[in-house]
């Protein structure tokens, strides 16, 4: 089934979107400095825009604010560039939690509450999501999740869980996900099976957004924004910082959310920008 209004228009690189924010995040010393900056703007700003605005996270820190509790199936904690904390699982493919809560519900709400006990695992570098009322419930030898909800926030779940694992996981996990979980021509797999993984340091996302005409029960399109970063060149912006993201298309099929892999996906294009994330339908407390 065909999401509403989707395009396939852009012509497939080795480099994705979501990549992009990695790429700027290279130094954490100039994240540190430009949003500490960008912290002062956006509240000097305050009194001319009543708009909602997200802000800026605090710098780096050494440990997350909040120390997350070691031992069992962890190893440790970490944080990404932005100071957000996650758990570093002793599973390299990381470990499911259990659902002692009850799934979340199938109707669409702005913006999309979080899952209950959603947790953040640092697996093969990268933050993915995890939670103990919609997913994953498994996750195979292979490395694919599965047992996402039927629900937004399954879809959510799944669709970066299953983009995180073919972007940075090892060979043999890229290709178990996308045989099992990745709807697309055997040329876009080739591509993303075959692309660099470059195992640098991805953020956690900033916020996350499905539209009223962009979810079924058996399709969605996910909206991921990543940052604060340095804004660069192509989108000047006002505080020197800016949002990057995509959408990320998913298909409900065999009792399993699927991505639906795209040229768009898989485009290098620079594009979805925001300086602010103003729109009230966009969820901010995903972290």
């Amino acid at each position: 089934m065909a999401l509403p209004g989707l395009t396939e228009s852009e012509t497939p690189t080795r480099r994705a979107w979501w990549k992009r924010p990695r790429v700027w995040a290279t130094s954490v010393v100039v994240i540190v400095v430009v949003t500490s900056i960008a912290g002062v703007a956006l509240l000097s700003d305050d009194e001319d825009n009543s708009q909602p605005r997200v802000a800026v996270p605090p710098p780096v820190s050494q440990e997350p604010s909040e120390p997350l509790p070691d031992g069992g199936p962890y190893t440790g904690s970490d944080v990404d560039v932005i100071g957000r904390g996650m758990r570093v699982p002793a599973d390299p493919n990381g470990h499911v939690l259990e659902q002692t809560v009850r799934t979340s519900s199938p109707r669409l709400t702005q913006p999309i509450s979080a899952p209950q006990g959603l947790e953040w695992q640092k697996v093969y570098g990268v933050p993915m999501p995890f939670s103990t009322s919609d997913g994953p419930t498994t996750i195979s030898a292979e490395g694919v999740p599965s047992g996402f909800s039927r629900t937004p926030q399954g879809a959510a779940l799944a669709t970066l869980q299953i983009l995180m694992r073919i972007t940075y996981g090892p060979r043999e996990v890229r290709q178990a996900v996308l045989d099992s979980s990745v709807i697309g021509s055997a040329e876009l797999k080739n591509i993303v099976l075959n692309a660099p993984s470059e195992a640098q340091y991805q953020t956690v996302p900033a916020a996350v957004q499905i539209l009223e005409d962009r979810y079924t029960e058996d399709s969605a399109s996910v909206r991921w924004m990543f940052g604060p970063f340095p804004a660069p060149e192509e989108f000047p912006t006002t505080n020197g910082t800016v949002y990057h993201g995509g959408a990320i298309p998913a298909i409900w099929e065999n009792g399993r959310w699927k991505v639906k892999l795209t040229e768009a996906v898989v485009s290098s294009e620079l594009r979805d920008f925001e300086e602010y994330l103003d729109d009230p339908r966009w969820a901010t407390t995903w972290f």
